[in-house]
């Protein structure tokens, strides 16, 4: 069970307590033809069978090539091996990345592990994302070397705007698509022809695996670039071609993501059951709700109308046992460890961060819950 640890929750007892998320992975006896098909082969790590068993499988659904799949360690892993392949093949010599001030922290975790400066911009107020167009205008363009949009909580975000960025500029640009996975596996993936995705399995994402990530992209060579990379710098020899890392799935992760994917249909219905119990309370609720699929399944978010009253929500809903979540916090630069950063004036994050709530959503969540929950958001 994940839970909030802020002091409005922890100090208060309540048998009933709804936690803002528990994760439903796959149990045992799903998992176990897979485990019996590791010990057969007795491989465990290094892009074993179950591995690539997963990323055709995947490629399958998304109707993309195999070619277009790489998994990884971790969502975070997926990142850093795009953001050091796109360096690498790009020739750009800019020094600073660009992201949005709205996002978790490992969008900034990633650029920077990878040698960049960091540079912190404003969102759109209405999408929530960066707006390619109106980083044409950045006054640091000419210093930029990657950019780092996000889709946040899985939101579409504007493909074609930032291929089209991509081409006018010639900067690198790597999509951190963490939560995104089940909207592309309802639509497809209508990948740009040169803009890489970054997904997260994470198991508080709609699909997960416990911890794991996925490459999605189109350019051929990018995708054999971050091979290198998050193969310690390997391709078909025992000498290192780049500078790598170890970002490999493990075969006992694929067997997971596998068992995941066998039943990943009646998973996406049961997100969509809460989801649609969600949508039926709008009205009586008193604020905008965000379910499913204007977002990514494993979120429900509550829009308060200004910070004030999205205080008063969240003192409400800790008081009365509903854990929640700000799953971004304040924005980046809110985090100690992202203050340094220089910024630009962030009048539309500082005021999304300050109004948007993660509600309590998981597949094992009752209507009777959910009406507990929004009955508290007036």
């Amino acid at each position: 069970m994940l839970s909030s640890k802020s002091p409005a929750t922890s100090c208060t007892a309540y048998e009933d307590r709804i936690p803002v998320a528990r994760p439903a992975l796959p149990r045992t006896e799903y998992l176990v033809p897979y485990l019996r098909q590791i010990d057969e082969a007795q491989i465990y790590s290094n892009h074993g069978p179950l591995v690539d068993q997963f990323e055709a499988r995947m490629a399958a659904r998304l109707g993309l090539r195999k070619a277009n799949v790489i998994s990884c360690s971790t969502g975070t892993m997926a990142l850093v091996g795009l953001i050091r392949a796109a360096r690498n093949l790009s020739g750009h010599l800019g020094h600073l990345c660009l992201l949005p001030a709205y996002t978790f922290v490992a969008t900034a975790g990633a650029a920077l592990s990878c040698g960049y400066e960091c540079h912190v911009v404003d969102v759109d107020p209405i999408s929530w994302a960066v707006d390619p167009a109106a980083l044409l205008r950045h006054p640091r363009l000419s210093e930029v070397g990657l950019v780092l949009p996000v889709a946040p909580y899985g939101r579409s975000i504007d493909l074609p705007g930032w291929q089209a960025f991509h081409a006018d500029t010639g900067i690198p640009v790597v999509i951190d698509a963490a939560a995104c996975l089940d909207q592309l596996l309802r639509s497809g993936a209508s990948l740009p022809d040169t803009i890489p995705l970054a997904v997260s399995l994470h198991a508080t994402k709609s699909f997960g695996c416990g911890e794991g990530g996925l490459v999605l992209s189109r350019n051929s060579a990018l995708v054999e670039e971050t091979y290198k990379v998050l193969n310690n710098g390997f391709l078909g020899s025992r000498e290192a071609q780049t500078a790598g890392l170890n970002g490999k799935m493990s075969e006992y992760t694929a067997a997971v993501a596998l068992a995941e994917l066998d039943n990943f249909a009646n998973k996406l219905d049961r997100w969509a059951a809460v989801a649609m119990a969600y949508s039926a309370t709008q009205q009586a609720s008193g604020v905008r709700l965000w379910t499913a699929p204007d977002i990514s399944s494993c979120y429900v978010l509550a829009e308060a109308r200004t910070a004030a009253h999205a205080a008063i929500l969240r003192a409400r809903l800790t008081e009365k046992g509903i854990d929640i979540r700000n799953w971004y916090g304040a924005g980046l630069s809110a985090h100690p460890a992202y203050a340094h950063l220089r910024k630009d004036v962030l009048t539309a994050s500082d005021d999304v961060a300050s109004r948007i709530i993660g509600l309590p959503c998981f597949t094992g969540l009752s209507e009777q819950d959910i009406r507990r929950i929004t009955n508290l958001l007036t």
